[in-house]
């Protein structure tokens, strides 16, 4: 009887794993799929960057736009208006226009119980009050960009003591630029906005506006040169990338000189 041969179940020479072309086809797909996930968060990294900038923006502009209006809308005011003996100047002669290439220079007067610091005079009257002093707050923009505040407070303007020098409040601003409003016919209504010093008389001015022009920290925008307005005057802006906006505000003084 003849011994039969054993059957093979498999194809000599056959092998179960991949060939190279499936590797390729597999590592292509891969190269594509990271490649799409790559952009898919870049995308995402640069919106919220852009996000973020301008919400910085914005914080920034709401901060110094609280300074100023505060400072102006409290400039001439004395606790005793029937009283000459406490009038003092709204504006100083420290009001320049164009102080720098990016900035005018706003200098404003209030009578105030509060120092510098917000805290009340340590100075009191016969009853405990503390006494009214003269302060004053000087705005102008420094060479590294920040908005700065200068101030000095004291009991007459030749007994002022500087308590902040040019401290930094607001980072980025690249242009700030101020006019004055001036009541010309004395009918309690702004007729024309000049710069510092063209007034015809600084008593007659009723109101100050502010345009500022802010810049964000990151390049987060597409390199341009472009042209913004900022109260009236042209800005140029360097191709950097940065994010900028312009801000236009208005604020009545509290009360006018004497």
């Amino acid at each position: 009887m003849t011994a039969r041969r054993p059957v093979c179940s498999g194809v000599a020479g056959h092998s179960s794993g991949f060939s190279l072309l499936e590797l390729l086809l597999a590592a292509a797909l891969a190269a594509l799929l990271i490649m799409g996930l790559a952009q898919i968060v870049a995308a995402a990294s640069a919106a919220g960057s852009l996000q973020r900038n301008q919400a910085q923006i914005l914080d920034h502009a709401r901060l110094a736009i609280g300074v100023l209006s505060r400072a102006i809308r409290e400039a001439g005011f004395r606790p005793e208006p029937w009283n000459d003996a406490s009038a003092t100047a709204a504006l100083t002669g420290d009001n320049v226009d164009g102080a720098s290439n990016t900035s005018d220079r706003l200098a404003v007067r209030a009578w105030s119980d509060l120092n510098c610091f917000d805290n009340r005079n340590p100075d009191v009257d016969s009853e405990g009050n503390p006494l009214f002093y003269i302060r004053e707050s000087v705005f102008d923009v420094a060479g590294a960009g920040n908005l700065t505040r200068l101030c000095r407070y004291g009991p007459s303007p030749a007994e002022m003591t500087t308590q902040v020098q040019r401290q930094g409040l607001v980072p980025g601003v690249e242009s700030f630029q101020v006019l004055y409003g001036e009541d010309g016919d004395a009918d309690g209504n702004v007729e024309r906005w000049v710069p510092a010093g063209q007034w015809s008389h600084a008593r007659r001015i009723l109101g100050i506006r502010i345009g500022l022009l802010l810049a964000s920290e990151d390049a987060v925008v597409e390199p341009a040169a472009a042209q913004m307005q900022v109260l009236g005057g042209t800005v140029v802006t360097p191709p950097d990338g940065k994010l900028r906006r312009a801000f236009e505000f208005a604020v009545s003084l509290r009360g006018r000189l004497p």
